[in-house]
């Protein structure tokens, strides 16, 4: 898990993620508070909270997926009804990914995106961000590649803490060991092509595949000009490694020291 705000900005970091492990099941979080919007980091960290509070008390013996399912549902419905609550504006798009022994699924609202690949780095699922430009790409009208240039790149056609927001569930994926899978918010998605994330995730261990995205992207997004994507904003990512039979067990911190005077310190995350 790595989570840094962006470069060009003093501000506080309006990304936010989370995680709860069990012996055979995993819930990862991610919220984007969204930039220009009142409250946005306080909008993500509501969304995460509400999902949270949902499943912290859930124990080995009642996880499943039927119950993620119901439970991340009512999940972004309530975080959904809570933001509006707020009354200032403020929105965040929401992504939650739950493993269940070899079974993933991922739930969305928004632009931020999970990409599950292969061993051998076949993609097996991405999911549609919910912008122009992502349903371009589904439509298969744009490619990815003309998509982190494009005029349109950072319109978000849902939102959380919107009355119209949906939820974008995507299907039951099976998983095996040499597995990648990552979820980022557009930080990420909008500073790598898509074939170098896939490329980048392969790397091992996963603290050196996460030292080299956060290099990457700090870099495209201080640099000027060129013809390489490059987009200043909050970065958060989670790598996960195809998940065996056990799951609970600690997850990786990534704290990245030497990379540049912009290395994000205990305070950013």
């Amino acid at each position: 898990m790595f989570s840094s705000r962006s470069p060009a900005k003093t501000t506080r970091n309006e990304d936010c993620v989370a995680w709860i492990a069990w012996r055979n099941a995993l819930l990862v979080m991610l919220a984007d508070g969204m930039g220009g919007q009142p409250g946005g980091g306080d909008a993500a960290e509501l969304a995460i909270q509400v999902l949270v509070d949902r499943f912290k008390n859930v124990n080995d013996d009642q996880i499943s997926p039927d119950v993620f399912r119901g439970g991340v549902l009512d999940a972004f419905e309530r975080a959904n009804l809570e933001i509006q609550k707020l009354g200032i504006g403020s929105a965040t798009t929401l992504t939650a990914v739950t493993v269940v022994d070899s079974s993933i699924r991922v739930f969305n609202a928004g632009d931020s995106s999970t990409l599950i690949c292969g061993g051998q780095g076949k993609v097996k699922f991405a999911n549609t961000a919910h912008s122009p430009t992502g349903y371009a790409i589904a439509a298969g009208v744009l490619h990815s590649d003309d998509a982190l240039h494009h005029d349109e790149r950072h319109l978000i056609s849902n939102i959380v803490g919107s009355p119209e927001m949906h939820i974008d569930m995507g299907p039951v994926q099976k998983i095996r060991p040499r597995d990648r899978i990552v979820v980022a918010s557009d930080g990420l998605w909008d500073n790598m092509y898509l074939d170098e994330i896939n490329k980048a995730i392969r790397i091992v261990p996963l603290y050196k595949a996460a030292s080299f995205i956060f290099k990457t992207c700090q870099s495209r997004m201080t640099r000027d000009g060129g013809q390489l994507p490059g987009h200043a904003d909050d970065l958060s990512f989670v790598i996960i490694r195809g998940v065996p039979k056990s799951i609970a067990t600690p997850a990786e911190q990534i704290s990245l020291p030497d990379v540049s005077e912009n290395t994000p310190t205990e305070t950013d995350r």
